[in-house]
Parts: C-alpha cells; sequence; structure tokens
C-alpha cells in the first residue's frame, strides 16, 4: 500500500512510503540504543538489516495503521505513524515518531507528531489523538507540546522496556476541547 508522500514544510523534509531501497538506511540508523531506549518494546534491538528488509517489505502493513519513513532528500532517516483503535475505542488514534539521533533538536519531529495529529482527525470517526511517552523521555514530552498535545495522565508501572516495568506519560489531542468541569 502506497500512502501519500506529505511535505512537512521544512526544506527537505517529508513523510513517504517505506520503500525497499530504505533497508539499509533504516538498520543503520534505527541500531542506535538511544533510538531504541525510547520506543516501545516491539521496536527491536538490535535492529539487523533482515529486520530492516522485512519492515520495508510487509512489516509495516503487518504492524497495522499507516507508517511513513521521514525522509530528508528523499533518504529514510526515521519513522511515524499512526494507529487507530479498534472496537469501543475506535474513536482514538494513537500517534509514534522516531528520528536519527543525527538530526535531533531541529523541530523536524515537532513538525512530524503535528501533521500526524492533523491526518489523524481528518478521518471524521477520530476525536482523540494520543501519544503515550516513557516517562524519562522528557524530550519526547516537549515534542508532544509543542505539536498541540496535552499531559493527560501518569500511567505508573504500565509499560515494560528492556526487562523492566517504566511508567508512561500519556499526551493527547482532542477534536473539540474538553468541557471545563465544576470545582
Amino acid at each position: 500500500m502506497s500512502l501519500p508522500t506529505i511535505d512537512l514544510g521544512i526544506d527537505g523534509w517529508t513523510l513517504r512510503s517505506w520503500r525497499e531501497s530504505d533497508a539499509a538506511a533504516l538498520a543503520a540508523h534505527a541500531n542506535n540504543p538511544k533510538v531504541w531506549r525510547n520506543m516501545s518494546d516491539r521496536f527491536p534491538h538490535p535492529y539487523t538489516l533482515a529486520i530492516a528488509e522485512h519492515w520495508v517489505r510487509q512489516g509495516h502493513i503487518e504492524f497495522g495503521g499507516d507508517h511513513w519513513a521521514i525522509a530528508l532528500d528523499d533518504q529514510a532517516v526515521g519513522g511515524c505513524g499512526i494507529v487507530q483503535g479498534t472496537g469501543q475505542f475506535r474513536c482514538n488514534a494513537e500517534i509514534g515518531y522516531w528520528l536519527a539521533e543525527a538530526y535531533w533538536g531541529r523541530g523536524v519531529v515537532t513538525r512530524v507528531a503535528r501533521v500526524l495529529g492533523d491526518r489523524a482527525l481528518a478521518n471524521p470517526e477520530v476525536t482523540r489523538v494520543v501519544a503515550p511517552i516513557h516517562a524519562h523521555n522528557a524530550a519526547s514530552m516537549r515534542v508532544a507540546e509543542k505539536a498541540g498535545l496535552v499531559r493527560e495522565a501518569l500511567q505508573p508501572q504500565s509499560a515494560i522496556k528492556a526487562g523492566r516495568v517504566i511508567d508512561c506519560v500519556v499526551y493527547a489531542r482532542y477534536r473539540q476541547p474538553l468541557p471545563t468541569l465544576p470545582q
């Protein structure tokens, strides 16, 4: 399945479909322990060429949702995606993102998160976009806030990373502002 290419509005940066030719770059960038430590346990480490080849061929489809390569001058240097909930939770869409360490701190991922949120909310069934973030990942929390998501909750002991139970912080964005509840 081919997804539309999305211009991020930053010179040279786009979101585009994964290609089989991205496998070597994906393996090189995703095999960084600093990237891996902030991803869910489903993100493998080490991230081998064989794993990358599977992802670009079919893994991104098997995972469910829509997944793009984050590209600089058409070269894959990260990844992102939207996965809509199912059943009673189909009004939710989870977004996720990662970028090669060499490109951190340039505002790219903030733009990616904003674009993903906009795209998810363009689906009339989706009313809430959520980004669960490991509690130690202050940089990703700043990205979420700059992209218009608000801190919704701390979920103590809610995830496992590298065999350890960790806390997650949930950031969310809503189709409409939440009503103010009486005190």
